[in-house]
């Protein structure tokens, strides 16, 4: 390797490392995440607020990739047990959701996972 090669590959390679510490540092300059809470009633409370479109977004995320998991796990000979009519909106799902719940407090701290099955 000639010495111009050698020297691009350094000044290459060093601001990579500049780079990879600057967005380190950025990472570790953000305020700390809260404590996680993945109780029924946390997830009631941030689903409720239907002006928070990020909210509302992870809402029906989670709540597909609960369903999706139930699925997936069940056995395919297994009789469906989770019956959405067809043509039912997924705002309506999580009102329905969110009513049910409002009924049953009794779940408020379990796991909203284990919720999501039981509605």
């Amino acid at each position: 390797m000639n010495t111009l090669h050698f020297s691009q590959y350094l000044r290459r390679v060093a601001l990579f490392f500049v780079a990879s510490s600057a967005i380190a540092t950025g990472a570790l300059a953000q305020t700390p995440l809260p404590n996680s809470d993945a109780s029924t009633a946390a997830f009631v409370a941030l689903c409720q607020n239907r002006a928070d479109m990020e909210a509302q977004n992870f809402c029906f995320g989670f709540g597909e990739g609960v369903y999706q998991s139930f699925v997936m796990q069940r056995s395919p000979n297994a009789k469906p047990i989770i019956c959405v009519p067809k043509g039912m909106s997924r705002d309506a799902v999580l009102s329905d959701f969110l009513v049910w719940t409002q009924a049953r407090p009794q779940y408020n701290g379990d796991y909203a996972g284990k919720t999501i099955i039981r509605f």
